[in-house]
């Protein structure tokens, strides 16, 4: 805050969209809930949770138990004059008049909110927060990085257990759910995506609701995609399962993937750009002569599915050690299905750590 000018920081956001209130309050808002919330946060003091965000208004369903913080002003009332009245008086009474306050997506505020805060503090210096929290929650702490190891071996169970289920006669939905009830036995907080598992040419959709009616036929590609929370942290990853045999394209394809999957790992270390990692998958997928069906990506994650860094060609990123994010080389005929193998990785001082161990291909 000091380096960007900043007095104070104010974080606002919907209940169904908590994620930076979650990483600085602990304050858990479902997708459910209605009203918002505002974490403040001043260069001295402790951090204010002014929260509106419940979802029928009694005690028991306010999830108010899940903050560390402190000081919290919960309110009975979605009126945003409210929320700006709360917020009044622990902005005056730190800062004195021309103070610099930096909100998190300024420009994203509702409309009448922010229209109030400008309102009401005429006399203080409003902007955006300069990318202050995007760039604290880029790197992640040691913390954060023991949460997320944990989180990467429950969804590594998750994914056995989907693998393990995929054979002939078995419905997408099974295989599914053999994942769900791994990943929550594990401990995963709740299932977010979920799991998708689609057959044979249906994989091409990559990310579709698995069907009951929809059985593995022998010698058939599945491609299963699974993500789950533990502590408001995002996972995801990918595996391909061939029930029998594979064809000599699927094979091929497959390997390409292992290929390319070692490439862009190999790659990865602090002091390396962003988009090297997912033009060296590509060059490799290219080697193999699977071009034309390369939708290879990496991006960045943490407490959202998709955050800094986002492996940009426009705005390309060195790497550093703590940044996490998700390698993900992936070849996709329409005519055959998808091939995709998805890890979680966090940089480190060498190179990159794998979160999500579990093999890249079966048949």
């Amino acid at each position: 805050m000091r380096a960007a000018g900043l007095d104070a920081v104010a974080v606002w956001e919907e209940g169904a969209n908590g994620h930076n209130v979650r990483y600085l309050s602990g304050f858990y808002m479902p997708t459910t809930w209605i009203g918002g919330s505002l974490v403040l946060v001043g260069r001295e003091g402790d951090p204010v949770l002014v929260t509106s965000a419940v979802a029928h208004g009694e005690p028991m369903h306010s999830n108010i138990q899940t903050t560390w913080l402190r000081d919290v002003r919960c309110l009975r009332t979605l009126d945003d004059g409210d929320i700006v009245q709360a917020a009044l008086p622990v902005l005056r009474g730190w800062l004195e008049p021309g103070s610099r306050i930096g909100f998190a997506g300024f420009d994203r505020m509702p409309y009448g909110l922010r229209a109030g805060f400008e309102a009401a503090l005429a006399d203080y210096r409003l902007s955006d927060d300069a990318g202050v929290l995007k760039a604290e929650r880029m790197v992640k702490t040691p913390a954060e990085i023991e949460l997320l190891r944990r989180l990467g071996r429950i969804t590594a169970k998750g994914m056995a257990a989907a693998m393990d289920r995929a054979a002939p006669g078995v419905s997408e939905s099974e295989i599914a759910a053999a994942a769900h009830a791994a990943c929550v036995a594990a401990g995963a907080e709740q299932m977010t995506f979920g799991c998708f598992a689609a057959a044979g040419r249906r994989g091409a959709l990559k990310n579709v609701a698995p069907r009951p009616d929809r059985r593995v036929a022998a010698d058939e590609l599945v491609v299963i995609d699974l993500g789950c929370k533990l502590g408001g942290y995002q996972s995801d990853m990918s595996r391909n399962v061939v029930a029998g045999r594979p064809d000599g394209m699927v094979e091929a394809m497959v390997l390409a993937c292992q290929s390319a999957l070692a490439v862009g790992k190999e790659i990865v270390r602090p002091g390396a750009r962003d988009i090297d990692v997912v033009e060296g998958m590509r060059g490799e997928i290219g080697r193999h002569g699977f071009s034309q069906w390369d939708w290879s990506i990496c991006h960045g994650y943490g407490m959202e599915l998709v955050e800094a860094p986002l492996f940009s060609g426009e705005a390309p990123r060195v790497l550093e050690e703590g940044m996490c994010f998700y390698i993900e080389p992936m070849i996709i005929p329409p005519h055959v299905g998808a091939v995709c193998i998805e890890d979680m990785v966090v940089v480190t001082k060498e190179g990159c750590e794998v979160l999500t161990d579990v093999p890249v291909a079966a048949w």
